[in-house]
C-alpha cells in the first residue's frame, strides 16, 4: 500500500515538474503566446503583455478582439466561430493589433484549438513581423523604381531604333511567340504581316480592315492610325464565306524616330476564349458528378441510368421534380459526363430574375441599349456558356415573350443582344429544370407548346424523397459525416423512432429539407445523442393544428392521383414558413436560407399562403 502511495506521489511530482517546465517555457518564450475561451483571454504570456502594454487583469476585462485592428475584427471573430464548429478555416494569417498607447503592430498568428472537459479553447502563437513588412515595402518601392527605369530605358531604345529594326526584329519575335492573333497594318489598314493564329481566327478574311481604317466616324482603327489613339477590347462581328467571326481587338500605333505614325499593331482574340477566361475566374463550372449522388433505392438507380444515357447525347434535357430534389446536381453531373465537359457550366434561375431583366441576362445587351448600359455592351449567359452547357432552372417561370426568344435560339443556334442587330452564333447544350408540370402549364396557356416539345426531348423525372424512403438512411449518414463532420459511428445514440418519423413525413422540401432538419438536430442536441425531441415542430406527434393528422398525408402519398396531396404539402410548408418567421423575427433572408430557397421565392410563398408577418 505504501509503495502505491509513493508511486502516486512520484507521478504527481513528475506532473508538477512538467507543468512548471511548460509554464517556464511559456513565460520565457520570445514569441507572443496567449489563449482565449469564448470572448475572453484566459492566458497571456509576458512577451504579449509587454508589447500590448496592458496588465493581465485589464485584458481579462476586455473582449479578445478589442486589441485587433477594426479592419481584421470581423474576419477574426468569424474564423474563430467556424474553428470552434470544427469547420475548415486557415490557421495562419497576418493581422494588425493595437497596443494600449494606440500603436499598431504587424503580427503573423498561428491558431489551434484544444478541447478540455467539453470546453473548446483557442491557443495562439504570434510573431512580430513589423520589420519584415517594412523591408517588403522598401523592396516593392525599389522594384517600382526599377520598373520605371526599365520603361524609360525601353522607350529611349525604341526612339533610337530604326523602323526596319522594329519590323524585322522585335515584331518578328512577338508575332512568332504570341498566343493571340497579331497583325501589323500600314496607315491604310492593309495587313503587312500576321501570325498563324490571327489567320486562323479571322479565317483569312481581312478586307474589313481597310474599310475600318478609312471610317473616320466610328472606327477605332482610324483613330489609332490617324490620331495615335490606342484602343482596347473593341468587339467585332464579321461575316465571311467560312461563317461568322466574333472577336475582340486591341491596337496601338507604332512611331518612327520623328514621332510619325508608320504602322499599327493589332491583337485579336476569339470571343469564346474571352468567355472561357471569364467563366474560369467567376466559377462557372460544374463540380458534381454522378458519383456524388447519394442513393440506394432502385428508382433512383433507374433515374441515374437514364441521366447517364442523356449525358452521352447532344439533345436538350428537361429535368422535372419538386423543389429540393437535386435538379441542379443532376444537371452538373450530366454536363461533366457530356462531350462539352471541358466547357463552361452556366446556371440561371429564371424565377429569380425580374421579367424586365431576363432578356439581357440571357442574351446580353448592346452598347446604348438602355440607360446605364455598359460601354461596349455586355455578353449574356448564352454567350458565356458557348462551348459548354447552360442550365435554365425554374424554366416554367420564364415570361412568354422570352420563351419565344429562347425557341428562336434553339432553332437558329444564334442569339441577338438586346438593342443589337447582329446574329451571334452560340454552340450551347441546354438543360432545363422545372418544379412545375410543364405539360399542365402548356394546357393553361402559361408555357409555349412548341418550346415544350423542343425541351422535352430527353425528359428525366427526379422522384421526391417521399417516394424513395430507402434513401433517407444513407442521406442521413452522408449529411452527418460530410456536412456536419460527424461519423455515424461517433453518434452515441439515435432514437430509432426518428427513422420512422422520417418515413412518415411527406418532405415537401425533399432532400434540401432533410439536410436542414439534420442540421437543426445537430445544433439543438446538447450532446451526441439525437432524440425525437430534437426534431422540428412539424414532426411532433400531437398535431400542431386542430383537425390535422398524418393519416391523410400518408394516404395521399401512396395515391399519386389524390387531389389533396398538394394541399397537404402546402399546409406543411405554410406551417414551416410561419415557424421560421417567428424564429428569425421576420428575417426573410434567414427563412430563405433555412428552407433552401431564394428571397424572391419566399416572398412569393408568403403572399400565396396569405401569411402576415
Amino acid at each position: 500500500m505504501n509503495g502505491f502511495i509513493d508511486y502516486l506521489e512520484k507521478e504527481q511530482n513528475i506532473r508538477n515538474c512538467d507543468e512548471m517546465m511548460y509554464r517556464g517555457f511559456m513565460e520565457n518564450m520570445p514569441l507572443y503566446m496567449f489563449s482565449i475561451q469564448g470572448n475572453r483571454f484566459t492566458y497571456v504570456n509576458p512577451a504579449t503583455l509587454a508589447t500590448l502594454g496592458y496588465t493581465m487583469s485589464e485584458l481579462r476585462s476586455m473582449n479578445w478582439w478589442d486589441v485587433v485592428h477594426p479592419e481584421y475584427q470581423d474576419m477574426m471573430i468569424e474564423r474563430n466561430r467556424l474553428r470552434i464548429k470544427k469547420e475548415s478555416v486557415p490557421d495562419r494569417y497576418e493581422i494588425i493589433v493595437i497596443d494600449k498607447s494606440g500603436r499598431q503592430h504587424w503580427i503573423e498568428i498561428l491558431n489551434t484549438n484544444i478541447e478540455t472537459g467539453g470546453v473548446c479553447s483557442t491557443i495562439s502563437a504570434a510573431l512580430d513581423i513589423g520589420e519584415r513588412k517594412r523591408i517588403e515595402d522598401e523592396l516593392q518601392k525599389s522594384q517600382r523604381e526599377m520598373e520605371d527605369r526599365v520603361v524609360l530605358r525601353t522607350a529611349q531604345l525604341n526612339k533610337i531604333n530604326q523602323d526596319i529594326s522594329i519590323t524585322n526584329n522585335i515584331l518578328r519575335n512577338i508575332i512568332t511567340n504570341m498566343s493571340d492573333g497579331l497583325m501589323i497594318v500600314d496607315p491604310r489598314g492593309n495587313v503587312e504581316d500576321m501570325n498563324p493564329i490571327a489567320r486562323e481566327i479571322l479565317k483569312e478574311s481581312l478586307e474589313f480592315l481597310p474599310i475600318c481604317a478609312n471610317n473616320k466616324d466610328k472606327s477605332a482603327l482610324w483613330r489609332m492610325l490617324n490620331l495615335g489613339q490606342p484602343f482596347r477590347d473593341e468587339e467585332y462581328m464579321i461575316t465571311t464565306r467560312k461563317g461568322n467571326v466574333h472577336f475582340l481587338a486591341s491596337g496601338s500605333p507604332i512611331y518612327n524616330e520623328q514621332g510619325e505614325i508608320q504602322r499599327g499593331v493589332i491583337i485579336v482574340r476569339p470571343i469564346k476564349e474571352v468567355h472561357r477566361l471569364i467563366n474560369r475566374f467567376t466559377g462557372a463550372a460544374a463540380k458534381f458528378r454522378f458519383e456524388d449522388i447519394v442513393f440506394q433505392s432502385s428508382v433512383m438507380a433507374q433515374v441515374i441510368e437514364l441521366a447517364r444515357m442523356a449525358a452521352s447525347k447532344n439533345s436538350n434535357v428537361l429535368l422535372e421534380g419538386e423543389s429540393g430534389t437535386g435538379k441542379e446536381l443532376f444537371a452538373q453531373a450530366i454536363h461533366n459526363k457530356s462531350r462539352v465537359a471541358k466547357g463552361p457550366f452556366v446556371a440561371l434561375n429564371c424565377g429569380a430574375i425580374p421579367r424586365e431583366l431576363i432578356a439581357s441576362e440571357l442574351f446580353g445587351y448592346a452598347e446604348g441599349a438602355f440607360t446605364g448600359a455598359k460601354k461596349g455592351g455586355n455578353p449574356g449567359k448564352f454567350e458565356l456558356a458557348a462551348g459548354g452547357t447552360i442550365f435554365l432552372d425554374e424554366i416554367g417561370d420564364m415570361p412568354l415573350e422570352e420563351q419565344s426568344a429562347l425557341l428562336r435560339v434553339i432553332q437558329e443556334k444564334s442569339i441577338t443582344r438586346v438593342g443589337g442587330n447582329r446574329l451571334i452564333p452560340v454552340d450551347v447544350r441546354i438543360i432545363c429544370a422545372s418544379n412545375k408540370n410543364l405539360y399542365e402549364e402548356v394546357r393553361k396557356g402559361n408555357f409555349r407548346q412548341d418550346l415544350y416539345y423542343r425541351l422535352h426531348v430527353l425528359a428525366i423525372k427526379i422522384p421526391p424523397l417521399r417516394e424513395r424512403p430507402q434513401d433517407i438512411p444513407v442521406l442521413f449518414r452522408h449529411f452527418l459525416k460530410n456536412t456536419f463532420g460527424f461519423d455515424h459511428e461517433s453518434i452515441e445514440e439515435i432514437d430509432p423512432r426518428i427513422y420512422a418519423d422520417f418515413e412518415k413525413y411527406p418532405w415537401p422540401g425533399n432532400v434540401r429539407e432533410l439536410q436542414n432538419v439534420i442540421e437543426r438536430m445537430v445544433h439543438v442536441a446538447d450532446s451526441r445523442n439525437l432524440q425525437r425531441r430534437h426534431l422540428p415542430a412539424e414532426f411532433a406527434q400531437p398535431d400542431p393544428e386542430p383537425g390535422y393528422t398524418t393519416a391523410p398525408i400518408k394516404e395521399a402519398i401512396h395515391n399519386e392521383s389524390s387531389t389533396g396531396t398538394r394541399d397537404l404539402l402546402a399546409q406543411v410548408e405554410r406551417r414551416e414558413i410561419i415557424r421560421l418567421l417567428d424564429k428569425h423575427k421576420g428575417n426573410i433572408s434567414q427563412v430563405a436560407r433555412d428552407m433552401g430557397f431564394n428571397r424572391r421565392t419566399i416572398h412569393r410563398k408568403i403572399k400565396a399562403y396569405g401569411i402576415n408577418h
